[in-house]
């Protein structure tokens, strides 16, 4: 680590920077120029919608958990949204996955990131307190019960986010209705291994993961030791000064943002590295969570889906055909359990061209058409 140089001198989160693409690969060609003109799907996303309410609550352990409201008021049927990373937070983006004419649409920030306080880019320590998965699902209740909502019609989760929906409906499941899944990550050994430790990634993307991997030998004092744990070594720099902080955590978000679409656009990666009040947390509270399995014992998710069934939830799973952030091997693992607990409301679509994040325009299409085709009840 002391390859970089000494730390910056002021506050991350209230910063703009330069964005960092030392370590980030290139995108593949795109001569079609499809990264910024895509091909026309059949539904796309709701217009901009502004907030009607937004505030902060505190749930305890010094953490304050940003939420907000669009969309419809007390009495309709709500839908929450729950965003990645963990550490991606929401944004305006997020609210129009949803018809506003319908849905009371409610987002937020977990914990350590976004507008939530304390954000990882001030106090990365206080941040990390008591941020686990089981906080969070209690923080969700708490969000739910704050804003006087008897039963969300809809939770609506991605990649991380995924995980979330279905840890909340596995310990609570009479509260919600039906749940939308995007990008299913179950946290099994092997996805954390294929996507960090492993170079599973490498056969699709062999420079993105050349790069992850070149930046722990560029700062490293000991690679022999720390090629066993790329992950820790990971931690150990988000740990560092201001400036290794940085590095660090461009490198990680930039990884993961450069095989997260089919057609890549590093106009992107660049706006995302250049927020460290976005990017310290979505690098330290993934590497964090990654470490220690989502919190969760091994097969957990998979385990207790029978509460899923019993409540009677319908689900919808939509996945990337060619997501090699989240493999489509585990939709169809969530796909084949629910099944096999004698679910017959649930879905799974595999959108054919479209990779890991919500942006790809198929899976915006069939995200949009299930919180639509939700909108009647069961």
């Amino acid at each position: 680590m002391s390859k970089l140089s000494s730390s910056l001198s002021s506050r991350l989160s209230g910063q703009t920077l330069a964005a960092d693409l030392s370590y980030i690969a290139q995108p593949a060609s795109d001569f079609a120029e499809q990264s910024s003109s895509s091909p026309s799907y059949p539904r796309t996303l709701y217009p901009p919608i502004e907030p009607n309410k937004s505030g902060h609550l505190e749930v305890g352990d010094g953490h304050n958990v940003y939420w907000e409201e669009s969309g419809q008021g007390a009495g309709a049927p709500a839908a929450l949204f729950l965003h990645g990373g963990p550490g991606g937070g929401c944004s305006p983006r997020s609210r129009r996955f949803f018809d506003p004419t319908h849905y009371r649409i409610v987002c937020l920030d977990q914990r350590g990131c976004g507008r939530s306080t304390p954000n990882a880019a001030d106090d990365w320590s206080a941040s990390i307190y008591e941020n686990n998965t089981s906080k969070l699902v209690s923080d969700l209740e708490k969000i739910r019960v704050f804003l006087g909502i008897a039963r969300w019609s809809i939770v609506v989760g991605g990649s991380w986010g995924s995980t979330l929906a279905l840890a909340y409906a596995e310990t609570h499941p009479a509260a919600m209705s039906d749940i939308l899944l995007r990008g299913v990550f179950l946290f099994s050994p092997d996805e954390v291994d294929y996507l960090f430790q492993n170079g599973g990634t490498s056969g699709q993307n062999p420079e993105a993961w050349e790069q992850y991997t070149r930046f722990i030998e560029d700062t490293s004092d000991n690679i022999a030791a720390e090629r066993t744990n790329f992950l820790g070594a990971y931690f150990k720099r988000l740990k560092g000064t201001d400036e290794m902080r940085k590095a660090a955590a461009s490198a990680f978000v930039g990884y993961e943002l450069s095989i997260s679409k089919a057609f890549v656009d590093l106009d992107v990666i660049k706006d995302t590295l250049q927020e460290p009040g976005r990017l310290i947390p979505f690098a330290l509270f993934e590497v964090v969570y990654m470490l220690n399995n989502g919190f969760m014992r091994r097969g957990q998710i998979l385990d207790e889906c029978h509460h899923i069934v019993n409540a009677g939830h319908r689900v919808s799973i939509v996945h990337g055909r060619a997501d090699y952030v989240c493999q489509p091997k585990a939709a169809h693992q969530l796909y084949k359990a629910l099944r096999k607990a004698g679910h017959t409301q649930v879905a799974l679509e595999f959108v054919a061209g479209a990779g890991h994040s919500d942006t790809e325009p198929g899976l915006t299409d069939a995200m949009v058409r299930e919180t639509d085709r939700f909108r009647t009840p069961a």
